[in-house]
């Protein structure tokens, strides 16, 4: 359902429409999606922007970008003080252009790189404390009109939440993985080993499967970071890491467990295969110290274990007998700077989830015969249709009457789906394909939770 415009930007009840699901989201790119969906709900524009700076080079990336020409956009880069957003940056302050042919605070480069045609913007910032760390922006109304004042009056509001919910993901994000992360190597810690442990258990029985562990640690490490300072120590246990992160299997678990001691948990590994793992990593390591200066020695020590379900218990004294005697570094995790490091935090959180995108995209899609109607956005005319392609993010539907639809024309479709409850299903469609009576388009801001849709399509 498409929102009206609220008349008052202050209006509480607004809020908490935004803030139920706001509550949902369980991770910064879940809180931006919710944010810019309910941004495209209200405003409905062509093109709708959330830019976030890069503290390394001050400019703004095109971090989530909505509507059309969102490929040519996304990941692009804005430099330091160039366009309405440079400016927006710059003086701290929400912006409205009417018209940008006559505002010499526009840049035409982007529009001439993604062929988009800009008339309109309006764009605020979004502040944490007294730092600027992103930008929202919205180009074009699609129904021609303009943006207006009450418009920005209330996507300034929005946005002082936004920034808000944003900080709340932000710090609960980076708590978390302080509880289980390490965050000098970006492997797991001490407590993530004993998570991984305990939940394994229950499995370990079930099946009755062995699993191995390998322990590494560093030779003189203790003495390495005396005479050449933590930050040499650092970097030697920086490299270690990423050494096990390219050699392990995919489906092995790496810990720092303390100091300079890792720990690989193995599962279904027998000792044999153990062995032969440990000398993998040895000839891995076996040139290691020569990446450093020549009188840093530091060699990798690798001692395997393999435990029958009944030995979990006696992990942890292995474990105790072979720290007792070391000297263990103690490295401070702090929680980074919002302003500074969310762009790269989401980056990261985007890239661990690339995998199970991939999978999820496979399964994308789904052959259907669902009944419906169509009605142009912008002019009067209407038809029945059957649906007979549905994702999350796609319809496909073969158009029963004659029809004069066109590639890049708007349709509100609607369609009912076939499960249990008769689920009525509402969207707005851009038209990017139609060929003899076969219409396809992309759904035009589609919800981020959508339960319906979801169970129907997957289940």
């Amino acid at each position: 359902m498409i929102h009206e415009i609220v008349e008052n930007p202050n209006d509480f009840s607004f809020f908490i429409e935004l803030g139920k699901p706001l509550s949902k989201a369980k991770s910064i790119k879940e809180t931006f999606d919710v944010i810019m969906y309910q941004i495209g709900d209200i405003f409905q524009p062509e093109n709708w922007s959330l830019l976030l700076n890069d503290s390394k080079t001050d400019e703004m990336i095109f971090t989530i970008v909505v509507g059309n020409n969102k490929q040519d956009l996304q990941g692009m880069r804005i430099p330091k003080g160039k366009g309405i957003v440079g400016h927006i940056v710059s003086t701290g302050k929400s912006l409205i252009v009417g018209d940008v042919e006559h505002d010499r605070r526009f840049d035409v480069n982007i529009d001439k790189q993604t062929g988009f045609k800009t008339q309109s913007i309006i764009g605020v910032p979004l502040i944490t404390g007294k730092k600027i760390f992103g930008v929202i922006e919205l180009i074009n109304k699609i129904s021609g009109e303009n943006f207006t004042a009450m418009d920005l009056k209330v996507l300034s509001s929005i946005a002082e939440y936004a920034a808000i919910a944003i900080e709340r993901s932000y710090y609960n994000q980076a708590l978390q993985k302080i509880a289980w992360v390490d965050l000098l190597t970006g492997v797991n810690n001490r407590n993530g080993f004993e998570r991984a442990i305990n939940t394994r258990m229950e499995t370990l029985k079930r099946y009755k499967t062995p699993f191995s562990i390998l322990m590494l640690d560093i030779d003189g490490f203790k003495l390495i970071s005396n005479k050449y300072g933590h930050s040499i120590g650092d970097e030697i246990l920086k490299k270690m890491a990423s050494v096990l992160k390219k050699t392990v299997r995919k489906t092995d678990k790496i810990f720092r467990y303390e100091g300079d001691e890792f720990i690989i948990l193995m599962p279904t590994i027998d000792k044999q295969k153990a062995g032969q793992a440990k000398q993998r990593l040895l000839t891995q390591f076996k040139d290691f110290d020569k990446q450093f200066e020549d009188d840093i020695k530091c060699h990798v020590r690798i001692l395997d274990y393999t435990l029958d379900t009944y030995d979990l218990a006696k992990l942890s004294s292995i474990l105790d007998k072979k720290l007792l005697n070391q000297t263990i570094v103690e490295y401070e995790d702090n929680i980074e700077n919002l302003g500074e490091n969310i762009q790269p935090l989401l980056e990261q959180e985007a890239k661990e989830a690339q995998n199970i995108q991939a999978e999820k995209k496979k399964k994308y899609g789904k052959k259907v015969s669902l009944q419906g109607e169509f009605t142009f956005f912008k002019i009067h005319g209407h038809g029945s249709i059957t649906v007979t392609e549905l994702s999350m993010q796609r319809i496909g539907f073969q158009a029963s009457d004659r029809h004069e639809i066109r590639p890049e024309d708007i349709l509100d479709v609607k369609f009912t789906l076939k499960d249990k409850g008769r689920s009525v299903i509402k969207r707005r469609v851009i038209v990017d394909l139609v060929k003899d009576g076969f219409v396809q388009g992309e759904f035009y801001n589609p919800p981020p939770y959508d339960k319906d849709l979801g169970f129907y399509i997957f289940g």
